[in-house]
């Protein structure tokens, strides 16, 4: 098993998304994986969110101290793990980074690549795992190997709020006042430390999609 690294792209809004970030990339540091934790760029306006609120400014105060990711240093990472805020399908800053990497798609650059995703909703029933599926898809278009949760993880058992096999979400309220809990950032710490280990094991396969494309 190989020495892993990994990067963590996040979109975050109020903070929850961020906190389940910051877990991913403890459990993958668990792992002695040398990781990045990087957030997207966020072009204003967005009519999605009150841009005016203080619930949505310290937490962004907080997220700015991270670097953007650049689309070139994935190509140097065995895995990639994508979080986004509580939207009903990926958030447009996360999409717009998922189209800005499509050159690495006709290199076939991301192929066995370990992808994982993570997001945060308010509500029990607003969309988290089909956030989780609109992430995972794009990775499997990559040619990238998914992880999830298994529920071998015993937080994934009784959690009460979020959670998945498809990846670690959690469920804070539409005011934020349910935060993250302890369950949650187990299951996200957890998620982190696989993807950790089954980047060690991954042996990459890149492959040049446009050449296939053209080939006899």
């Amino acid at each position: 098993m190989t020495a892993s690294r990994v990067t963590v792209v996040v979109d975050s809004r109020y903070g929850s998304t961020l906190a389940l970030a910051r877990a991913v990339a403890s459990g993958a540091l668990s792992e002695g994986a040398e990781v990045r934790l990087c957030r997207v760029a966020i072009d204003e306006p967005e009519f999605s969110v009150d841009s005016e609120r203080l619930i949505l400014l310290r937490p962004r105060q907080n997220s700015v101290r991270y670097p953007e990711p650049l689309p070139m240093i994935l190509t140097g990472q065995k895995e990639l793990s994508g979080g986004l805020p509580p939207d009903m399908l990926m958030s447009t800053p996360l999409r717009a980074f998922i189209d800005e990497v499509a050159p690495l798609w006709r290199q076939g650059a991301l192929i066995g690549k370990v992808g994982a995703a993570f997001t945060s909703t308010g509500g029990m029933h607003s969309g988290n795992e089909m956030t989780l599926l609109s992430l995972l898809l794009p990775f499997m278009q990559h040619g990238m190997v998914l992880a999830g949760v298994p529920h071998s993880v015993p937080e994934l058992v009784r959690t009460e709020k979020g959670g998945s096999p498809y990846g670690a979400t959690t469920v804070t309220g539409f005011d934020g006042n349910r935060g993250v809990d302890e369950n949650e950032l187990a299951i996200a710490r957890a998620l982190g430390a696989r993807v950790a280990r089954l980047s060690g094991w991954v042996t990459l396969e890149p492959s040049s999609v446009e050449l296939a494309a053209y080939a006899t």
